[in-house]
C-alpha cells in the first residue's frame, strides 16, 4: 500500500482510520518498522465482533514476523498507559524512537473531516507540544541562563521598579490581548472606539504599530530572550507602560525605566527564587505554565483569575496575509531596512516570517484558539458585535504584586549545596547552576 510506504523511519507510526483493516493487512505483509500503532476512532467500527477478531489474528501475525502491533480505539485513548507499554516493549522490538508521528489514512480524512479533526488535536495535545517544548529548551536554554544571571544581578545596580507577580484579579473585565499580525491594522478603528472597555496587553512585536496609531496598552508582554527582541523596543515607549515579563527575557528591557513586573515562569532558576521568596520573605510567588509557548497564551494564563473573563484577540494569526508577516512598525522593519533595496522589498523579505501555512506551535496555538468546544472563550475582535462592545463597562482589574529583590548569589550557592530533591532534581539544579555561578 502506497500510504504505508510515507512512514518515516525516525519515529513511532500512529496510523488513524482502520475500516476495513486494509491498512493493518497491508503492514504484515510488509512490514517496515518494529512498532506500528493502530488507532481507530469510529465506535461503529471497533465494536464489531468480526473486526476485534479478525484484529487479535493480524495482531499474532504480526508478533510472529518479530514486529509489535497495538492499536486504541475512541477519540481520546489513553495515552499515558500506551506510553508505558510500548516503551517496555521497546527493547525487545530493539527500538529506541521517542518520537510518535500521526498518520491519517486518506478515505477517514476524506469522509470523516470532524472526526479526524478531534482526534488530531486530541494527539497533539499529547505529543507534539511536549516535542516542540524539548527543541524549544534545547535551542534556548543556555540563552535563558546567561540572561538570567546578567539581569538578575543588574537588579541590584540599577533603579528600576521591579514587582514579583502574584495575579490578576477583578470581575466581568473584558481583555483584550494584540499580536502584530496585519489584521491588527484592519481593526484599529474598533480598538480605538471601544479603548476604554478593554484591559489591553500588547505584545512586544505590536508597540512601534500601536503607540504612532495612539493606542497606549495597559501592559506590555514580553517573554523572548533573543537579541532580536531589542529592535521592537527602539521606538520611544512612554515609561508609565509596565513591561511583563521574566529574569531570563532580553537584556535591553532592563535597561528601560518602565516598570518590570516578573512572571515565574517555572524555569528550575524560577523555581529557586520562587523556594527563597518563601523560605526568606514568605513571599508567595507562584508559578504559571504557558503550554502553548506563546504570548497570548502567557496572557491567557495570567489573567485567568479575573472572573467572568472574556477575553478578545488582534493581530494574532500566526501566519502571513495580504502579502506580508505583520503589521507595520515592528521592529523587524528596523532589522531589515538595510537590506532593503528596489528589487528586494520589505513585505518580500519580511514574508518568510511566516509562510502561507501554520507549522508546529503555531498551528497548535491556532487549533487551541479557534476550537468550539473550548473552555477558554476566546473571541476575535473582527467577529465581535460593535455594538456589545459599546455597551460594556469599563475595564476593572487589579494587579497583585510585591516588591524586593531576590537573595545573592553567595545565599544561592550556599542554598545549593543542601538537599532539594523535593523542590528541584539534584542533576537539573546542578546544571543550571554550573552554568550560572561560572
Amino acid at each position: 500500500m502506497r500510504f504505508l510506504s510515507t512512514f518515516s523511519l525516525d519515529s513511532i507510526p500512529v496510523v488513524l482510520g482502520l475500516g476495513a483493516l486494509h491498512a493493518v493487512r497491508s503492514f504484515i505483509a510488509n512490514p517496515n518498522h518494529p512498532i506500528i500503532i493502530f488507532w481507530e476512532p469510529e465506535k461503529e467500527v471497533y465494536e464489531l465482533n468480526e473486526f476485534q477478531s479478525e484484529l487479535e489474528d493480524l495482531k499474532n501475525q504480526a508478533k510472529a514476523q518479530g514486529c509489535y502491533l497495538f492499536w486504541v480505539t475512541g477519540t481520546t485513548p489513553n495515552w499515558a498507559d500506551l506510553k508505558t507499554i510500548v516503551k517496555n516493549t521497546q527493547t525487545a522490538a530493539n527500538s529506541s524512537h521517542s518520537k510518535w508521528r500521526l498518520y491519517i489514512s486518506p478515505s477517514y480524512e476524506r469522509f470523516f473531516s470532524d472526526l479526524v479533526s478531534i482526534c488530531k488535536n486530541n494527539f497533539q495535545s499529547q505529543f507534539v507540544t511536549n516535542e516542540i517544548n524539548q527543541n524549544t529548551i534545547q535551542h534556548f536554554s543556555k540563552l535563558w541562563t546567561h540572561n538570567y544571571l546578567k539581569n538578575r544581578t543588574g537588579l541590584f545596580d540599577k533603579d528600576t521598579n521591579i514587582q514579583w507577580f502574584q495575579s490578576f484579579s477583578g470581575e466581568k473585565t473584558s481583555v483584550l490581548f494584540l499580536g502584530a499580525s496585519p489584521g491588527l491594522e484592519i481593526d484599529l478603528p474598533t480598538i480605538k472606539k471601544n479603548r476604554s472597555t478593554f484591559l489591553i496587553f500588547a505584545s512586544d512585536t505590536s508597540i512601534g504599530y500601536l503607540l504612532p496609531n495612539g493606542i497606549v496598552p495597559d501592559y506590555i508582554v514580553s517573554f523572548d530572550s533573543g537579541r532580536g527582541t531589542t529592535y521592537h523596543f527602539l521606538t520611544e515607549i512612554p515609561s508609565n507602560i509596565p513591561i511583563i515579563t521574566w529574569l531570563g527575557g532580553a537584556p535591553f528591557i532592563f535597561e528601560l525605566k518602565n516598570p518590570k513586573i516578573l512572571v515565574n515562569t517555572g524555569h528550575p532558576l524560577d523555581q529557586i527564587q520562587e523556594h527563597l521568596f518563601q523560605t526568606g520573605l514568605e513571599k508567595k510567588w507562584p508559578h504559571y505554565s504557558n503550554s502553548s509557548l506563546n504570548l497570548m497564551g502567557m496572557v491567557l494564563s495570567i489573567t485567568d483569575q479575573i472572573k467572568n473573563r472574556e477575553f478578545f484577540v488582534s493581530g494574532v494569526s500566526y501566519i502571513a496575509e495580504r502579502g506580508k508577516s505583520h503589521c507595520t512598525g515592528t521592529g523587524y522593519e528596523r532589522f531589515y531596512l538595510p537590506t532593503t533595496n528596489r528589487k528586494k522589498s520589505l513585505e518580500l523579505t519580511t514574508k518568510r516570517l511566516y509562510s502561507g501555512e501554520r507549522k508546529g506551535k503555531n498551528q497548535i496555538a491556532w487549533e487551541q484558539m479557534n476550537q468550539k468546544e473550548s473552555a477558554l472563550k476566546i473571541q476575535n475582535l473582527k467577529e465581535a458585535n460593535g455594538s456589545n462592545l459599546s455597551s460594556k463597562p469599563k475595564a476593572e482589574h487589579f494587579l497583585e504584586s510585591f516588591q524586593g529583590f531576590p537573595p545573592s548569589i553567595s545565599d544561592l550557592a550556599k542554598w545549593a549545596n543542601q538537599d532539594q530533591s523535593g523542590i528541584i532534581h539534584r542533576k537539573t539544579l546542578s546544571t543550571w547552576l554550573r552554568f550560572s555561578l561560572s
